[in-house]
């Protein structure tokens, strides 16, 4: 063998020895940062699930009760809707073309011959409906 070859065999096998180990470390290390970027995602997504849900909530406590009572003889379908406890989009809109179809409400049990309106919903509402004046904030 040449000199060459005495040389360099021995720093190629050095660097075998050496280059291994680091192999494995950047594999590991490697594993790690996948490990932790999962987790950092995990903690995004989390993150974006409650923001989400605040979301939700803030707009939940916009459209609950706008007014304390209401005119129901005034009222637009959105007042009755934020106004009245278990009365959506249908059910106001129902309260609205009743009215105009048969004129105004007199008394609360007037309610009753809208459909969808029931005692249940007439008495968790009792004190919130108004048939003249204006609606009041709360």
């Amino acid at each position: 063998m040449s000199i060459f070859h005495r040389l360099i065999t021995p720093l190629v096998a050095l660097s075998l020895c050496c280059a291994a180990p680091l192999a494995v470390a950047a594999d590991t290390t490697s594993d790690k940062a996948k490990t932790t970027k999962q987790e950092a995602k995990a903690q995004k997504d989390k993150l974006k699930k409650s923001h989400k849900t605040d979301k939700l909530k803030k707009k939940a406590k916009k459209q609950t009760l706008k007014y304390s009572s209401v005119n129901i003889n005034s009222a637009s379908a959105e007042e009755i809707m934020l106004s009245l406890k278990g009365v959506g989009k249908k059910k106001a809109k129902a309260i609205v073309d009743y009215r105009k179809k048969n004129g105004k409400f007199t008394t609360i049990d007037d309610l009753m011959k809208v459909k969808g309106i029931g005692k249940k919903l007439i008495a968790k509402n009792k004190k919130r409906v108004r048939f003249s004046g204006k609606n009041v904030l709360e």
